[in-house]
């Protein structure tokens, strides 16, 4: 087979050329036309220069993500960390002194808690001191979805800003190049970065689902004390931030018992498909990487063993709504057998304890902490008279299948086969002799 002008942009390398030295616009293409079969193609004999020029841009691409993902993850926790902590030494302070603890070591431990998604609090109540506290609760929230479920959409959104306003200069040029690379071949460097339609596929999915937790907030607690108690601003606010933290946060900045029996739920339903959307885009756009780079396109037959891979490729091909349905059809039927199998475990284990106190160890409740601790959530209807979880009123057992339930949920986002996102020139031709 012909590979000739494929659309792939390389560095200037030794053995590369560009448009732009040709006259031509600054993306860079392969030079030169090479004739390969299929087999030379992916397993033998290419030389120093094709290897160069299948690899080159990617290498580039890999070494900016090198340091922009560990840039995102510092600059994230850092800059938010000294604004929170100054924010609650200066407007709250009394609430953390009041425990005993540094205002700025709470603002700091609460940022790297929610970018992290683990819902801890070094206060009693988690964030119910903080329910008008509106800059708290806005940059938590920006946090939970950074550190997350919108951590792909953020990170394309630097990379596409970065490619639009560096200077078009020759000292960023061959930076701006590796930007419109990760642009438009996302998935060969990074698991996380999505083409743009899926990107705006996962957005879409985190606005409705987060949408419907804040909206079911406000309208389903209507009449409830502990909300009906707080000024407008404040209510609206706490049922955004409630909204985003209760699918992976784990944060709670209303005690969840005192919530609508219908609003629970709902929370119980929505931590367990929290993982769906960033999972599905995941397995969605997992195409086999040379594809992208048009090496051979639309053969798909006698591929060998990796066939799920292939398979997996083509299934993305169909309509997102079909996709989806597969996906959750097969995440279900991974999923519910183990969890009704663990949650009834838990039942038998703590039978005494329901009959004698059905009202606040329901068998409701138990079915949250169990969700909760599979989708690795956090968030607990508590006990009364105690400042720790439901799962802490647990006997030993219980809580020893409780961490077998957290350890099971906690990879299930993982790929369903072996995720070729990276081939570096190497792994096409040395790996194979």
């Amino acid at each position: 087979m012909t590979i000739s002008n494929a659309e792939f942009e390389t560095p200037s390398a030794p053995g590369l050329h560009s448009r732009e030295s040709a006259g031509q616009p600054d993306d860079f293409h392969i030079a030169q036309e090479a004739t390969l079969d299929r087999r030379a193609v992916h397993r033998r004999d290419l030389d120093q220069k094709q290897r160069f020029e299948l690899g080159g841009i990617e290498y580039r691409a890999i070494y900016l993500l090198s340091w922009l993902v560990p840039s995102y993850f510092i600059l994230w926790q850092l800059l938010p960390g000294i604004a929170v902590g100054a924010w609650i030494a200066t407007y709250r302070s009394s609430v953390t002194l009041a425990n005993g603890l540094n205002p700025w070591w709470v603002g700091a431990f609460n940022v790297v808690s929610a970018f992290a998604n683990s819902g801890m609090s070094l206060l009693d109540m988690n964030m119910v001191a903080f329910q008008d506290s509106y800059f708290v609760l806005v940059t938590m929230s920006l946090l939970i979805l950074a550190g997350n479920t919108c951590f792909p959409v953020f990170l394309r959104l630097i990379i596409w800003t970065l490619s639009r306003f560096l200077p078009d200069s020759d000292y960023f040029r061959e930076t701006i190049a590796a930007l419109k690379f990760l642009l438009r071949h996302p998935r060969r460097c990074f698991t996380h970065l999505f083409p743009a339609n899926h990107t705006w596929w996962l957005l879409g999915a985190v606005i409705v689902l987060n949408g419907t937790d804040w909206a079911a907030f406000e309208i389903l607690n209507i009449g409830i004390p502990e909300i009906e108690n707080l000024p407008i601003g404040a209510r609206v606010i706490d049922g955004l931030f409630q909204a985003f933290a209760i699918r992976s946060g784990g944060f709670y900045v209303v005690p969840i018992a005192a919530t609508r029996i219908s609003l629970q739920a709902l929370y119980v339903v929505m931590m367990y498909i929290g993982v769906y959307p960033v999972v599905i885009t995941i397995r969605r756009s997992n195409e086999y990487l040379e594809r992208s780079l048009g090496i051979y396109e639309g053969d798909d037959k006698d591929i060998g063993d990796d066939d799920t891979i292939y398979e997996h490729s083509r299934d993305a091909k169909k309509p997102i709504l079909h996709f989806c349905a597969s996906q959750i059809k097969a995440q279900l039927s991974n999923d519910i057998w183990f969890l009704v199998l663990v949650i009834w475990v838990i039942i038998v284990i703590e039978a005494k304890r329901i009959e004698a106190d059905p009202r606040h160890f329901s068998v409701f409740n138990i079915i949250f902490e169990a969700v909760s601790g599979y989708g690795t959530v956090g968030v607990s209807t508590g006990y009364p008279g105690v400042n720790y979880s439901f799962a802490g009123e647990f006997k030993p057992l219980s809580k020893l299948v409780m961490c077998v339930i957290m350890l099971r949920g906690r990879h299930r986002g993982l790929p369903i086969s072996l995720d070729k996102a990276v081939q570096l020139p190497s792994d096409i031709g040395e790996n194979a002799h």
